[in-house]
């Protein structure tokens, strides 16, 4: 089990978020569109947008992850290198991590009702998610699908202790981001203004997290044995 200076590692990570805003700026936008299809006219346009905007964090995210790790590395491609080098290696990362778990977990629970389906699936999802806190990052260093779940899985349990702080960061921002999908929904039509606000900044404050973790996470594996790219 080895000791992380993770106060050291927050502090980094914290100063490469702060001084890159454009990133923030962007990632503000995309949740304050989303947030604002509560005013949007009911004919299906709301629907439309906040779909492209769920199909658009799919792929933004990976590639905000390029981003900051390409500056922790000290490289500056430009976006589209950055895309084609992290995005479709990390879809297919989470492909080969979640979608078995999906369907297990579904075929295990078909028998049960849709709404505790649904919770039980969510949450295993969570679960899991913490069990592989060090696998996109090491995805990342490494460009490796197989080897990267592995060795994530393999990293984990060999210093859960030491990774209790990271894994809390992990569960908030997760617990965040299922906050504002069970429990601002009656707030839509009650209190636009109250909705808006409240999600944009949960939304926000979920990808803060998220992304000072990924940093972290990215400057530990770094210092370990784990093949670069």
């Amino acid at each position: 089990m080895q000791s992380f200076d993770l106060k050291t590692y927050f502090l980094y990570a914290l100063y490469i978020v702060r001084t890159n805003p454009l990133i923030l700026l962007f990632v503000a936008a995309v949740g304050l569109l989303n947030s604002l299809t509560v005013y949007f006219p009911d004919n299906g346009l709301a629907g439309i947008v906040g779909s492209l905007t769920i199909v658009s964090a799919i792929f933004i995210s990976p590639l905000i992850y390029g981003i900051y790790y390409e500056i922790i590395e000290g490289k500056n491609n430009p976006l589209a290198t950055i895309f084609k080098t992290y995005v479709p290696g990390y879809l297919l990362l989470l492909f080969c991590m979640y979608i078995p778990i999906i369907l297990t977990t579904s075929i295990l629970i078909s028998s049960t009702q849709a709404t505790a389906g649904t919770a039980t699936v969510m949450l295993t999802i969570l679960v899991f998610s913490l069990l592989f806190i060090y696998v996109v990052p090491a995805y990342y260093v490494s460009g490796k699908i197989i080897e990267s779940i592995l060795y994530g899985l393999r990293f984990f349990l060999a210093n859960a202790l030491n990774s209790a702080p990271l894994l809390l960061m992990a569960l908030m921002s997760e617990l965040l981001l299922l906050l504002a999908h069970f429990k601002l929904g009656g707030l839509r039509q009650d209190s636009p203004v109250l909705f808006v606000s409240l999600d944009f900044s949960i939304y926000m404050a979920a990808s803060m997290v998220d992304f000072l973790l990924f940093i972290m996470l990215i400057y530990i594996l770094r210092n370990q044995n784990l093949p670069k790219r």
